[in-house]
């Protein structure tokens, strides 16, 4: 069952990079929100779109698009599906009733996703954090043959980085539990105990 959980964690984890870009790795400065009035009533993203300049949505679907950001929504769906999948079956691989459940959330769940329409969900938050200059330079910047490579590199450098990341963070969890091995005896070995068995418990 904690594999399962796990594998819903990371689902969800994988739709909440959909919003991101490579774009987001250049620094824009921030736009300050202008105050609402606290009767003002609440807006959908999606109806936040019909306020955006026309021109400047259309520089911003732009920079979607030369960033791949617009299709990256089908793409991580795809695996998180595939991750999801692999964690269950992983977890229950006797189970045959594991590989039905798998088959059908993944069928209702693109019931329920549609990764296209992420894009107009997307749209206004890059309108509120940058400005129409700023989308032209990143377009062209990234329709340039540097942005072009670093489009290249950056999913191998995100991946090397959070590999790198997740190797210091487990050393230093380790050796946070030595530290803390006379103190909270009971605590560590259980935990010592569950890394060994893979968190196979349920």
């Amino acid at each position: 069952m904690r594999k399962a959980m796990m594998a819903c964690a990371l689902l969800a984890g994988a739709f909440a990079i959909l919003a991101q870009s490579p774009a987001v790795h250049v620094r824009a400065q921030e736009k300050p929100a202008a105050p609402k009035p606290k009767s003002a009533p609440r807006t959908t993203a999606t109806e936040a779109t019909h306020s955006i300049d026309p021109g400047k949505e259309a520089n911003i679907r732009q920079l979607m698009d030369v960033t791949g950001a617009k299709g990256l929504g089908e793409q991580l769906m795809k695996a998180g599906m595939e991750q999801f999948r692999n964690s269950i079956t992983d977890a229950q691989p006797d189970n045959p009733r594991a590989k039905q459940f798998v088959d059908a959330f993944v069928a209702r769940f693109q019931k329920h996703f549609d990764p296209n329409s992420l894009n107009d969900k997307v749209v206004p938050i890059y309108d509120k954090y940058l400005t129409d200059e700023d989308l032209r330079g990143l377009v062209d910047y990234y329709n340039s043959p540097l942005g072009q490579r670093m489009l290249k590199v950056l999913p191998e450098v995100a991946r090397e980085s959070q590999a790198a990341g997740f190797a210091l963070g487990q050393k230093a969890a380790q050796d946070t539990l030595e530290d803390l091995k006379a103190d909270f005896p009971e605590f560590v070995a259980a935990m010592k105990s569950q890394d060994k068995d893979g968190g196979k418990r349920d």
